[in-house]
Formats: C-alpha cells, structure tokens, sequence
C-alpha cells in the first residue's frame, strides 16, 4: 500500500509506516495519513480532496489510548481492518468560484463593534425562524453553516448539539435567541446580507472573503465528499490533547 505522510512531525512516524510494510510516496498515493489534528485533516483534504485518509494525533500533542496509537492504527489500516466511510461537504458559490467545506463556512460581522442584519430562506423546507410567509429580519453576528463532521466544533459550541445527517445552521449572537436550523440533504439555503458588512470564511482556510451589503450566498451539500478512515482517532475521549 502506497501512502502520503501529511503533517508537521511526520518524520517521527516515517521510519514505523516503513517497518510495518507501507511504501512512501510523494504522489498517486493510496492512502494519505494526516499526523496531527483536526486542523491537520482539514488541511490535507484541502490539498488532496478525495484521497482516502486516515487521521492520526500526534503524540508530541496527544496522549492517546492503546487503541489509537500510531503502531495500532497503521497496522489495522495495513491489515484492511478499517471501513472506509464518505462525508459530504458543504458547498457554495462566491464570485463566480465555488468552494467546498468539510466542517463549516462561517459568515460573520466583518466589524466586531457593529452587528449585521440578514435574513435566510429556503425554497424547499420552511424554516423555524420565519414565522410568517415573510423572511424574518435578523440582528447579530452571523451563522455557522455546518456539516454533521462539523457539527462537534463551532456548531456545537455555539448550540450544544451535534448532528449525524443533513446539515445545520447555528446562529451566532443574535439580538434574540434563536434555536438552529436542521437542513435536509436535498434542502438548499440562502443567505441574504441585508445591511452591515459580513465576511465568509471555511474550515482553517486562511482566505477570508468580503461579502457587501446586499449580497446573497446559497448554500447546499456538494456531490463531493471526504473519504476517511476512523474518525474516532479524533473524537475519542481516551485520548487527551496535552497542546494545540
């Protein structure tokens, strides 16, 4: 099995993916493993959509269970004992260039002193925040626009609720508690800038958007997914984060 090494540290597990029987590559790899964290798995879909990964802490960071140390991990991914699984992404177009998201696009007051007001709509499912046939006008800080793989980060902090299926919006500091919005996978949003300035942003992409008064953004899942190997790797609680 050919793999990809992708992270920071990745010369401290080089030398065991190599004793356990891998070959390394630098391209058309079968497998890239994503040595670090979250961010680190974020990153290297970004660069490298569609390969297969296998997400591994780093254990300068990380002190992990037996299940989830490296040797475990790779010797089960090298046996074929993991299920390969697919998570849809969220997707949306700005200025003629779409993007994808893997955890979240946040749109959020570009001037941390002045709220924005927004509405949002769906065509296909009506929507708890507009109570009448009329978009309700919303004051505060933006929206977190999340995937189920998404929704253990920011959705959550901001909610206290995680999802496994269709996708969600949180609403951030508005003027008037709002509960969230649950999406099906065929449901299409958009977000209508109605005064203020906003900006988008999207997983740990360093690219930070404008978006003008008056602007809209629609928001769907994309065709496209990620294809993960144990995930769990990153959301067990026997293994405790010592850093970011």
């Amino acid at each position: 099995m050919k793999l990809f090494l992708h992270g920071k540290n990745i010369k401290d597990i080089e030398p065991l993916a190599r004793t356990l029987g891998f070959e390394i590559v630098r391209s058309n790899p079968d497998v890239i493993i994503s040595y670090g964290g979250d961010g680190t798995l974020l990153f290297a879909e970004r660069l490298y959509p569609g390969i297969p990964k296998l997400p591994v802490r780093d254990s300068l960071v990380c002190k992990k269970c037996l299940k989830h140390d490296e040797g475990v991990l790779l010797k089960n991914l090298f046996e074929g004992k993991y299920k390969l699984k697919e998570y849809r992404k969220l997707e949306t177009t700005f200025f003629y260039r779409t993007f994808t998201a893997l955890n979240d696009f946040v749109i959020r007051n570009a001037e941390p002193m002045h709220t924005i007001r927004f509405q949002v709509t769906s065509t296909s499912t009506p929507l708890s925040v507009n109570s009448t046939s009329h978009p309700t006008l919303l004051i505060g800080d933006g929206v977190v626009l999340s995937t189920p793989f998404g929704s253990t980060g920011y959705f959550k902090s901001i909610t206290g609720k995680t999802f496994n299926q269709g996708w969600g919006v949180a609403f951030n500091n508005l003027t008037k508690k709002t509960p969230p919005v649950f999406l099906k996978d065929a449901d299409a949003l958009t977000f209508k800038l109605v005064r203020g300035t906003a900006t988008l942003s999207f997983d740990n992409n360093p690219d930070v958007f404008k978006i003008d008064e008056g602007s809209e953004l629609q928001f769907k899942l994309s065709d496209q997914v990620a294809k993960i190997y144990e995930l769990k790797s990153l959301r067990c609680p026997n293994c405790h984060v010592t850093r970011g």
